[in-house]
C-alpha cells in the first residue's frame, strides 16, 4: 500500500535538522510505494503542495522540491505531509490521480482503499474530478464542514461511512492544524518534547527518520505509538492563520527545455531540422505562407455549383470536429449553398462528434450520410496492428494507427457520382500541415499535403513499411489489406476535394464563438482542447509522439501560426503547452472500443518516455 507521513514543526527544531527529517522521512516511505509522489508544506499563510508520477528517489532531486526544500528551511512554525503511491485505483500517468489531493480548502494525503466510494460521493450530492477513490474523503469533510461540523468529528464521520481502510492526514486553509486518522491502525505517531509531532505508515519508517536527522533529543524513539482504530490526532501549526492554498505552476517539463527555433517552437527533435546561426530552423526558412484565395473566388466556385432546383449542390466532409463543424455552418448559412454532409465511420468517430453531427445537421436540416465500415473488424485491425507497435515502438509506424480512416477519400467518390454531385468541400487547414509523421518514415513532403508528394516520396514510404513489416512480424496480420487499400486511397487515387480554409480565414476565436453560440457545440468534459476531439485516435498519438520526441502535432500548428503572423511566439508556446496536456480519458476511451487495456498502453510508452 502507499506510504503516507508528515511532521510539525512549531519552532523548537532547528529548520535545518527539520528538513533532513522530511526527506528521511520521503526517502523510507519510498518503500510503500514507487509509482508517484508528492508533498505539501503549510507556513503561517500559505500550503503549497507539489506532486508528481515519480518515485520520491527522484522527487527529492526536483528543482521543485527544492523551491519546496528552501521554504521549509526558511519557516519555524511549519507542518508537511507527504506521499509515496502503489497504484490502486487511477493511472499515475493521469496528475489528478496523484496525491496530495485538493479539493475545496483541503489537502490530503491517503493511504488505503475506499470500497464505497462511489456510494458516498452519490450522498453527499458530489463528483470526483478523477479516478482517485481518496478523493471522497476530502470531498465528504468538506461537505460536513460546510453545514456545521468540525474537521475532527467530519473525518469521525468519514470512519463510519468508510468500507476499506484509510488511514489520512489533512492540512485546511481555513484551520490552523493537521489532523491525522486511521481506521485500521496503519499510522504510527511520535512526539516531540514540546508539542511537536512526526508520522508515518510504518514504526520502522519513523525510527530510521529519527536516527538518520539526527533528532533523538526532541523524538525519542520510546515515544512511538501506534493509533488505534478510528483515533483522530489535531497538531496545532503555531502562528498560522487562515492560507491561500498556492496551486504549483505547470512543471516545466523535459521536452520544454529542449533547443527550439528563435522563431517558431519546434524542437531540435523534430526529424531532419537544422538551426542557422541564428537559430532559425529549416523548416521556417523553406516554408511557403500561406496565400488565401479570397473571399470572391469561393463565391465564384459555389456560384459555378449552386443549384436552382433545390437539390443539393455540394458535399460536405464531416467528421463531427471544430473545422468540419464550421465548414458546414459556413457553406450553409454564408455561401447559401444547400449541402449534402458526408461522415465516414471507421470506428473511432466519438460519441462527442456524433452528438455534433446531429446538434448541426438538425438546426440546418442538412442531411447527413453516414458510410459505415465494418467497425468490429475495423477496431480489431486497429488492436493488432496497436499490440505490434507497443512490442517495438517506431514512430514511423504511429502512422499506421490512422490508416483505417483513409478510406473517406474513397468513398467521398462514389457519393459524387451517386447524388451527381462536382464540388466537395474539405475543412483541412494548410495550418494543420504536420509533416513529421512522414518525416519518421523518411518522406519529405516539402510545404505539401501528404497524399500529394512525389512518386519518389510515395515510394519511399513504401520501403519504409516493408522494413517495418520484416522487423516486426506482428505487423502481418488481418489487417494488411486494410492498410495496402488505406494507402491507395491516400496515396494513389485522384484528389479534386478543395478545402474550405484555402480560401478564408481560419480564426480559432470566431470558429468556437459561432459554433458555441448557434449550435450549443459541445466538448471534452476533461480538456479543454477543440482540436481533434472528433477523431479517437488524436489523444493516443499526440501522447506518444509527446512522450518519446518532445512534441505533437499541436506545435506544427502554433508554428505555422506563428510563419503567418497570427499568434506571437510567447503566445505559441504557451498555447502548446495546454495542447499537449495529455487527454488520458479520451486515451481510455480509445482503449476501451478497441480492447487494449488502458494501463498496459500507458506503462509500455513510459518504459519508452524520453520526455514528460
Amino acid at each position: 500500500m502507499c506510504g503516507i507521513f508528515g511532521a510539525v514543526n512549531n519552532g523548537s527544531i532547528p529548520s535545518k535538522l527539520y528538513y533532513n527529517l522530511i526527506k528521511a522521512l520521503f526517502k523510507y516511505s519510498e518503500s510503500r510505494g514507487k509509482e508517484a509522489s508528492g508533498i505539501c508544506l503549510r507556513t503561517s499563510d500559505q500550503i503549497r503542495y507539489i506532486r508528481s508520477n515519480l518515485p520520491a528517489q527522484y522527487m527529492i532531486k526536483d528543482k521543485q522540491f527544492a523551491k519546496i526544500g528552501a521554504e521549509i528551511q526558511q519557516n519555524k512554525n511549519i507542518a508537511v505531509i507527504g506521499h509515496t503511491r502503489l497504484v490502486t485505483n487511477g493511472n499515475a500517468q493521469f496528475d489528478l490521480n496523484n496525491q496530495p489531493i485538493v479539493h475545496k480548502g483541503i489537502v490530503l494525503v491517503h493511504n488505503g482503499i475506499i470500497c464505497n466510494h462511489l456510494n458516498i460521493w452519490k450522498e453527499i450530492n458530489g463528483k470526483p474530478s478523477a479516478d482517485l477513490d481518496s478523493e471522497v474523503i476530502a470531498g465528504f469533510v468538506a461537505e460536513k464542514i460546510k453545514n456545521g461540523a468540525k474537521p475532527e468529528d467530519a473525518l469521525s464521520q468519514f470512519f463510519d461511512k468508510c468500507e476499506g481502510t484509510a488511514s489520512v492526514a489533512m492540512l485546511f486553509a481555513e484551520y490552523n492544524y493537521l489532523l491525522i486518522g486511521s481506521n485500521n491502525c496503519s499510522l504510527y505517531l511520535c512526539k516531540g518534547t514540546a508539542g511537536e509531532i512526526i508520522f508515518a505508515s510504518e514504526k520502522v519508517i519513523l525510527e530510521k527518520a529519527i536516527v538518520k536527522s539526527g533528532i533523538q533529543d526532541v523524538f525519542s524513539l520510546d515515544n512511538i505509538f501506534r493509533l488505534e482504530p478510528k483515533e483522530i490526532i489535531l497538531a496545532e501549526i503555531s502562528q498560522a492563520q487562515k492560507a491561500e492554498i498556492i496551486t504549483p505552476a505547470v512543471a516545466v517539463q523535459e521536452a520544454s527545455n529542449l533547443k527550439r527555433c528563435s522563431k517558431c517552437i519546434l524542437p531540435e527533435t523534430f526529424p531532419n531540422i537544422k538551426f542557422n546561426k541564428h537559430g532559425v530552423c529549416s523548416i521556417c526558412n523553406s516554408y511557403e505562407p500561406i496565400n488565401l484565395k479570397g473571399l470572391d473566388a469561393l463565391k465564384a466556385l459555389c456560384d459555378k455549383h449552386r443549384r436552382s432546383d433545390g437539390k443539393p449542390d455540394c458535399i460536405v466532409a464531416f467528421s463531427g470536429g471544430r473545422d468540419s463543424s464550421y465548414a458546414v455552418h459556413y457553406m450553409k448559412n454564408v455561401m447559401g449553398m444547400n449541402p449534402i454532409t458526408y461522415t465516414y465511420d471507421w470506428g473511432m468517430v466519438t460519441d462527442l462528434a456524433r452528438r455534433n453531427i446531429a446538434r448541426i445537421c438538425g438546426k440546418l436540416g442538412t442531411e447527413n450520410i453516414i458510410v459505415s465500415a465494418d467497425i468490429k473488424k475495423k477496431r480489431n485491425y486497429i488492436k493488432k496492428n496497436l499490440e505490434a507497435w507497443l512490442a517495438d515502438p517506431e514512430l514511423g509506424m504511429v502512422t499506421l494507427l490512422m490508416a483505417g480512416d483513409k478510406e473517406y477519400f474513397y468513398h467521398v467518390k462514389r457519393l459524387q457520382k451517386e447524388f451527381d454531385i462536382e464540388l466537395v468541400v474539405y475543412a483541412s487547414s494548410q495550418l494543420e500541415r504536420s509533416s513529421f509523421k512522414s518525416a519518421f518514415c523518411g518522406v519529405n513532403e516539402s510545404n505539401n499535403w501528404f497524399f500529394n508528394v512525389s512518386k519518389m516520396q510515395k515510394f519511399k514510404m513504401l520501403y519504409y513499411f516493408a522494413k517495418q513489416y520484416l522487423k516486426n512480424p506482428r505487423y502481418i496480420n488481418s489487417s494488411i489489406f486494410d492498410t495496402l487499400f488505406a494507402f491507395y486511397c491516400a496515396y494513389i487515387q485522384p484528389h479534386t476535394f478543395f478545402s474550405i480554409f484555402d480560401y478564408i480565414p481560419w480564426n480559432e476565436d470566431e470558429i468556437m464563438s459561432t459554433l458555441r453560440k448557434e449550435y450549443d457545440w459541445e466538448v471534452e468534459e476533461h480538456s479543454d482542447v477543440t482540436w481533434r476531439i472528433g477523431d479517437g485516435t488524436a489523444a493516443l498519438y499526440n501522447y506518444i509522439y509527446h512522450s518519446m520526441a518532445g512534441f505533437t502535432e499541436n506545435d506544427t500548428f502554433r508554428s505555422n501560426q506563428i510563419r503567418n503572423g497570427m499568434v506571437e511566439r510567447e503566445e505559441a508556446l504557451a498555447m502548446a503547452l495546454n495542447d499537449n496536456k495529455p487527454r488520458f480519458e479520451a486515451i481510455r476511451s480509445y482503449a476501451a472500443l478497441i480492447g487494449v487495456d488502458f494501463d498496459t498502453i500507458i506503462s509500455e510508452i513510459t518504459k519508452h518516455q524520453k520526455y514528460k
